[in-house]
Parts: structure tokens; C-alpha cells; sequence
């Protein structure tokens, strides 16, 4: 595509006056003073930072961005035990398939490919899980999470 001549001729001049303003005012006038340096600048304020802290007692904030909003006061959570929560965890994994050749087969862990002695982060219903595929048989996988295992197993209308 050519592009119009004019255009060309008017942008080249555009540069060439731009260029010349540009060097007429960095030079310094002859026989002019430079001028006096300002005062230093005062030092900038402090910004303090917002905090918004849930209170203990309902009703006792208010959300300044939300005003109708009701805030509920914290409740503590009673702490799980690992065991507790290891066992749960542990039935959040589903085997959901097999695949793969008999030298190198895969399982399909909560719809993620894991080959035998591979390490994946699970997503689950029970939260994120480290998970460690031990071994895969013909209708199993053998998996490991925070130090215990288990065997996810086909169902068995497969």
C-alpha cells in the first residue's frame, strides 16, 4: 500500500519543527542568568491506613462503603484434629478413571492425570491436597496424603 505523498512531506516537517523547538528551548539564552533554585519541598503528610476490624459483639460496626450491610460478629471455629481432618480429606478423592499403557498407566484423581510416583496439588470439596500417586494397578490407584495412604478404587459398575 503506497502511502500519499503529502502525508509524507507534512509529517517530516512536523518533526524537523518539533525538533527544532525542542533544542531552542533546552539551550540555555546568552547573557541570561540560570534561574534561582525553589526552596526545598516540604515533606509529603503521612497517609494514615484504613482498617476495618470485625467486632466481637454484632451491630456494633458499620461498613462505610455498605451502610445497610449487616456485620456479623466472629465466631471461633473449634479446631479439627489432623486425624479428623486427614480422614476427611482423604474421602474428597475419587478415582474417576484408568488410562494409559501397562508400562506407564495413568489415573484420573478428581479429574486430574497423575502417573505412577507423580506428585499434583488436588483441588477437592475438602479444600487443596498435596497428593502422591504411590502406584496404579489394573482397577486401583494407590495414593498418599500427608503421610497416609489409600486405594482409590473403580466403581464397580465400570
Amino acid at each position: 500500500m503506497k502511502t500519499p505523498r503529502p502525508i509524507i512531506v507534512v509529517l517530516s516537517l512536523s518533526v524537523v519543527v518539533a525538533l527544532s523547538l525542542a533544542t531552542v528551548n533546552s539551550a540555555p539564552a546568552a547573557g541570561k542568568t540560570p534561574p534561582a533554585k525553589a526552596p526545598a519541598a516540604e515533606p509529603e503528610p503521612e497517609i494514615p491506613q484504613s482498617v476495618f476490624t470485625i467486632p466481637a459483639t454484632s451491630g456494633v460496626a458499620r461498613d462505610p462503603f455498605f451502610p445497610s450491610r449487616i456485620i456479623q460478629a466472629q465466631v471461633a471455629k473449634p479446631a479439627a484434629t489432623n486425624a479428623t481432618a486427614r480422614v476427611a480429606s482423604l474421602s474428597c478423592l475419587v478415582l474417576k478413571g484408568l488410562s494409559g499403557t501397562p508400562s506407564n498407566p495413568l489415573a484420573m484423581v478428581n479429574g486430574r492425570t497423575m502417573a505412577r510416583g507423580e506428585d499434583a496439588e488436588i483441588v477437592t470439596d475438602c479444600g487443596r491436597l498435596l497428593v502422591h500417586c504411590v502406584d496404579i494397578t489394573t482397577n486401583s490407584a494407590i495414593v498418599e496424603v500427608g503421610g497416609e495412604r489409600r486405594e482409590l478404587r473403580l466403581r464397580s459398575d465400570f
